[in-house]
């Protein structure tokens, strides 16, 4: 007989008005308080408790969501703000069924059970009602507890009510069991309006969640798990659809089972040794065999009762896993995640849905697709739009290490300069990060990181702007090529010019032939002698003495006949002035072209729409040249002024380009001769003395050596004489 023939018609009136309110109740709270109170009101009862069902398997629990005692004047939870701190009740404890508690087995029965007197019964546990009638001084007696279950049969919460009362005497009585079919109507009423209104809930949490979440692997792993508690499965995998090289197919993201204790990818560190799905075989065609190709071309979500009896699709690979873990694989829910282009982006599969009273493995639901394909909807967009600022974040570095690369490429005798310069920045910052003294407060989180990673990369993209001339120039009398040539050709043409006119001396005095001859070896020495002298001036260094300056002056005053016969200085102004460099191989001008890099690099990346993020770019990459006493260059910018990663990047460039192989001018530095440098340049207040004491003390030059430099470079192993 259907219970709603047992109800009167008094109460199947008042039923329709208690659906009608509760049903056009929007939230949740007040709502389990009408509930609550209805129930109360319908059976006369004292006290009630409602519990709303959290988590999912063995985690299940029955958490307080209302408490009420007319008789002890408690309200607890709801809209009283009245605290609840009972703990949960537990469905299962170690896996196995809680039937002790008399709400838990409610649940997990699915039955109403009614008790007319606690005090007198065995088949459960009531020591934590006596504990409260001990405290509060109150006679628990009759209980009520009734399941809220939905019309699939999923429990959603429960309702216990405490002592009904005889209107007319006032006493305790037992809950009349012709009202049971009553309750369990409203009952019915109730987890259909507290399902739909948790689900509206939880799916703008989830949707909020989804489109918060930064981390690729993190958001695959929160959609397979909200997906597994949906839905109860016991197991899920989550693909991701790939088709570089002309091979479309989908790859293993994330695989689960609970049962099997199986997790791996993502955050797991288990690798996934599966192979990828293709979406064509061999021979081209539509690979319609395996379900989540299937799912993948068609875009259309697939509930499989039994894998074992299906003859549509290929489980032999589900039923070798099965064989080889002692599992049986049975239903299957596969489902495809559309991007806003209906483009499928990956594929989401679940297996083995379980009953949440039973834990027996059941087909998927068709009610509970229209939810998952909705997660899925959110879970797709949202995975779009990271892959796509992944994308774009993957084309940004291409792109910065393509200009680095240009760079580099402009002058072969500072090639590499670019890239590593990054890694010696994203080495100093680590150890920043790891120090818990001067640096305590220093961090970079994620975005941090590829803020610097940026900059460090772009530092010198001023230099596209630097004539090739200026920047290639790896010796004094370099323009479009090196003069040294030039030079060589006019002390040749000076040799023959002695040669000749000694010749000619000695065909009018034959007899000083041999002191001629002797004469002209002593002129030709010096000639060697003072090609030889410009030749090493020209190839530049750390510094020139004046006398090597009077020197190339002295040599210029030479005088050679050029073609024309007209007499002509050895050396002409210019050169001379490039041969008189001091430090290096350029001259004041030309530096300062050198310098202005600097100036066009913050130009450049002050022209840049960077995000939010990554707005502090153009002030690390901007920096690397400016001296913590404020005499650097191009903003005279003291150390007050410069962040640290500015700082850090300064002692980058000024290191490498110390230790640097590809300098022509030089050779590569020694260890010791690069700290001593940095020492003197920390002294003088031109580097941050505490970021140069961190790089010594926490071997900072070592790990880099190790990795970039020759063997022979690193040559301390102690470096206190370097503090």
């Amino acid at each position: 007989m259907d219970a709603s023939s047992e109800i009167s018609p008094f109460h199947y009136q008042r039923l329709l008005k208690v659906a009608q309110r509760i049903t056009a109740q929007h939230d949740i709270a007040r709502l389990c308080e009408t509930v609550l109170e209805e129930a109360r009101q319908l059976t006369h009862a004292d006290g009630g408790t409602l519990y709303i069902v959290k988590g999912h398997g063995d985690s299940a629990r029955l958490e307080f969501a209302i408490v009420r005692n007319r008789s002890l004047d408690i309200r607890l939870g709801g809209t009283s703000g009245g605290s609840i701190l009972y703990p949960a009740i537990p469905m299962y404890r170690e896996g196995v069924a809680n039937h002790q508690n008399v709400a838990s087995h409610t649940g997990l029965t699915g039955n109403i059970v009614n008790i007319d007197d606690v005090y007198d019964i065995d088949q459960f546990d009531f020591s934590g009602t006596r504990a409260f009638d001990k405290q509060f001084g109150y006679h628990t007696c009759s209980v009520l507890t009734v399941p809220l279950m939905t019309e699939y049969g999923e429990l959603v919460a429960v309702l216990q009510l405490l002592n009904a009362t005889d209107e007319a005497t006032g006493q305790v009585v037992p809950f009349s069991h012709s009202l049971e079919p009553v309750v369990s109507i409203l009952a019915g009423f109730a987890a259909m309006a507290i399902q739909q209104q948790r689900t509206m809930q939880e799916q703008k949490e989830l949707l909020v969640a989804l489109s918060g979440e930064p981390n690729t692997g993190r958001l695959l792993e929160r959609i397979l798990t909200e997906a597994q508690a949906m839905t109860c499965a016991d197991g899920g995998s989550l693909y991701l659809f790939r088709d570089d090289n002309d091979s479309p197919r989908l790859e293993f993201a994330l695989v689960r089972n609970d049962s099997l204790k199986i997790n791996q990818g993502g955050s797991s560190g288990n690798e996934i040794s599966l192979p990828s799905i293709p979406l064509r075989d061999q021979e081209g065609l539509e690979n319609h065999h395996h379900i989540a190709a299937h799912v993948a071309i068609s875009g259309r979500l697939v509930n499989i009762p039994d894998a074992y009896r299906s003859e549509q699709f290929d489980f032999s690979g589900t039923k070798a896993f099965d064989q080889a873990h002692d599992y049986r694989s049975v239903s299957f829910l596969t489902i495809p995640l559309l991007n806003h282009l209906n483009e499928v982006i990956g594929v989401l599969q679940l297996v083995n849905s379980r009953h949440p009273v039973t834990r027996e493995i059941i087909p998927f639901s068709e009610h509970i697709e229209p939810l998952v394909k909705a997660l899925s909807s959110y879970a797709a967009i949202a995975l779009n739009n990271l892959i796509l600022v992944q994308e774009l974040k993957n084309l940004l570095d291409a792109f910065i290490k393509v200009i680095a690369q240009a760079i580099d490429a402009k002058s072969p005798h500072t090639s590499g300069h670019c890239q590593r310069v990054p890694l010696l920045t994203e080495m100093i910052a680590r150890a920043a990060c790891n120090d818990d003294k001067t640096f305590a407060d220093f961090d970079l989180d994620e975005d941090g990181w590829y803020e610097l990673h940026v900059a460090a990369w772009m530092h010198d993209c001023g230099k596209l702007a630097t004539p090739d001339s200026v920047l290639d120039k790896s010796t004094k009398l370099h323009t479009l090529c090196d003069r040294i040539g030039s030079v060589r050709a006019r002390f040749s043409a000076l040799k023959a010019q002695y040669e000749r006119d000694m010749l000619r001396a000695a065909l009018a005095e034959p007899a000083r032939h041999a002191e001629l001859d002797a004469a002209l070896q002593l002129q030709l020495n010096e000639l060697d002698d003072d090609l030889a002298f410009i030749e090493a001036a020209n190839k530049g260094g750390e510094f020139m003495a004046q006398e090597r300056k009077d020197r190339v002056r002295q040599i210029a005053g030479r005088q050679w006949r050029d073609a024309d016969g007209v007499m002509q200085s050895l050396l002409s102004e210019d050169e001379v002035y490039n041969l008189c460099i001091e430090r290096g191989t350029l001259t004041e001008e030309e530096r300062q072209v050198i310098n202005n890099h600097m100036q066009v690099t913050i130009d450049m990346l002050e022209s840049l729409p960077f995000p939010r993020k990554l707005r502090r770019v153009p002030e690390y990459a901007g920096g690397h040249h400016e001296k913590m006493d404020g005499s650097g260059f191009p903003r005279g910018l003291t150390r007050e002024q410069m962040s640290w990663p500015a700082r850090m990047m300064a002692i980058a460039d000024i290191f490498e380009a110390l230790t640097a192989k590809d300098r022509p001018y030089k050779d590569p530095m020694k260890i010791s001769q690069a700290l001593s440098i940095m020492q003197k340049m920390r002294d003088g207040n031109h580097i941050d003395p505490d970021l140069y004491e961190l790089f010594v003390h926490s071997r900072v030059w070592e790990q880099y050596a190790k990795q970039v430099l020759d063997p022979v470079q690193l040559d301390v192993h102690d470096p206190t004489a370097y503090c």
